[in-house]
């Protein structure tokens, strides 16, 4: 440390009031001194100072100024004897485990009957050094969540993934913060709770994680062709990437752990040494599981199972808008919230059978060149009262099965246009 540079102190203040059988300073400081049990077989000094009274201890550098509160104006609970005792070194160490051992022996040894803090730099400097990684830990898994479900799913994707609690928390939030930023940017998920992102992620890492669906559809299994299905399902490689990247690297009890820090450093808790090294490590790790599982986005190729289990969850969500009010519904591995879009609420969800025959219809038709994905699905389908989500869904699935080929064709405009077409019609 240079010599300009000043030393760092932290202060641990106590306000402690009514003892058993001290009166005055002097006392209170002896019986301090006296403890084995508080100093570790070193030797503190007791210093007389102008209106109090200072236990110094030179190895650590603890000191502990006295001062006795006047009592006499006090006009209810009358009580003898109250005294300040601040507490105070530049030694992290030595501070943040004195603590606890003057509080016992204050509270059980001399008997104060009520003690108050009113500082803890300790805990203060802790909770300093965790939020900032905290919160750079909170924004890394928004950023993954954007990618992966808008990459992989699609941009409704928080329509067929949060919650019905979710979305309504989110409604509000929103209409109550009408920045300029927010007015620009779909922002969904930055308005959600720290707990809620955690469980984003860990619900759809656990598969099956309801054992009553797995019942349920082992129950209702009539032939093999269904039991394949469901072998199918729980094998996934949407369960397999979040099962291998989150799961199995304990992703769920890191998250709450780390929950229950942040929510210590909300509401002004007290800290330890420990949990700072604690949480410093398992932020480390959720950084490292969060990072390497987005880069693996791109690796992850739905299956044709994945496909129509993230299609039944909009099909189940649009269908119980109005039935299902609180928890997840789990469809294969996914596990969706509500829908909370008042059009797709009215529309119908197509079957391959009908896809098949109005892509054919079109097809004959020959009134234009090429269909485009995206007209096919939002105008021509939409006008037919079908949703589209579930709509783009079935024609990937479709594609999969080799019924539909998807090629893009240059526009007179310049740009590429995805179109489709009937695989017989290639």
């Amino acid at each position: 440390m240079s010599k300009n540079q000043e030393k760092e102190f932290f202060f641990f203040e106590l306000f402690c009031i009514d003892p058993e059988d001290i009166k005055n300073e002097l006392a209170l400081a002896q019986a301090i001194c006296f403890s084995n049990n508080l100093w570790n077989g070193k030797n503190p000094k007791i210093e007389n100072e102008k209106s109090r009274i200072r236990i110094k201890e030179d190895e650590t550098g603890i000191n502990i100024i006295i001062k006795a509160t006047d009592t006499s104006n006090v006009l209810t609970n009358y009580y003898d004897a109250a005294f300040m005792l601040n507490i105070f070194s530049d030694d992290f160490e030595a501070i943040e485990g004195i603590r606890i051992k003057i509080l016992n022996h204050l509270k059980h040894t001399l008997k104060f009957n009520h003690i108050r803090l009113l500082t803890d730099d300790i805990s203060t400097f802790i909770a300093n050094k965790l939020y900032p990684e905290i919160n750079k830990i909170e924004n890394l898994l928004r950023r993954y969540l954007i990618k992966f479900f808008i990459q992989r799913v699609g941009f409704e994707w928080w329509e067929t993934t949060a919650n019905k609690n979710m979305i309504e928390k989110v409604k509000m939030r929103k209409a109550d913060k009408r920045d300029e930023i927010s007015l620009l940017i779909d922002d969904e998920v930055r308005y959600v709770d720290f707990d809620d992102l955690g469980e984003l992620i860990y619900k759809q890492s656990s598969g099956y994680n309801n054992p009553d669906k797995i019942v349920n559809r082992l129950l209702n299994i009539s032939n093999n062709e269904d039991f394949i299905n469901l072998q199918n399902e729980l094998q996934s490689n949407y369960t397999k990437y979040f099962k291998e990247n989150f799961q199995d690297k304990q992703f769920e009890q890191k998250w709450r752990d780390i929950i229950k820090l942040r929510h210590k450093v909300a509401h002004h808790g007290i800290f330890y040494k420990h949990e700072l090294n604690y949480g410093i490590e398992i932020l480390n790790s959720l950084t490292e599981i969060i990072s390497t599982a987005e880069k693996l986005i791109d690796n992850v190729v739905f299956s044709i199972e994945d496909k129509e289990a993230l299609r039944n969850a909009k099909i189940e969500a649009n269908q119980e808008e109005n039935t299902q009010m609180d928890g997840l519904k789990i469809i294969g591995r996914v596990d969706v919230g509500s829908t909370y879009n008042k059009y797709e609420n009215s529309y119908n969800d197509i079957e391959e059978e009908d896809m098949l025959y109005e892509l054919e219809v079109i097809q004959k038709s020959k009134w234009n060149k090429f269909i485009g994905l995206r007209w096919f699905t939002t105008e021509y389908l939409a006008n037919k009262n079908y949703s589209i989500s579930t709509s783009f869904i079935l024609i990937n699935i479709l594609i999969d099965k080799g019924k539909i080929i998807k090629y893009d064709v240059n526009s007179p405009n310049g740009y590429t246009v995805v179109a489709i077409k009937l695989a017989e019609s290639a």
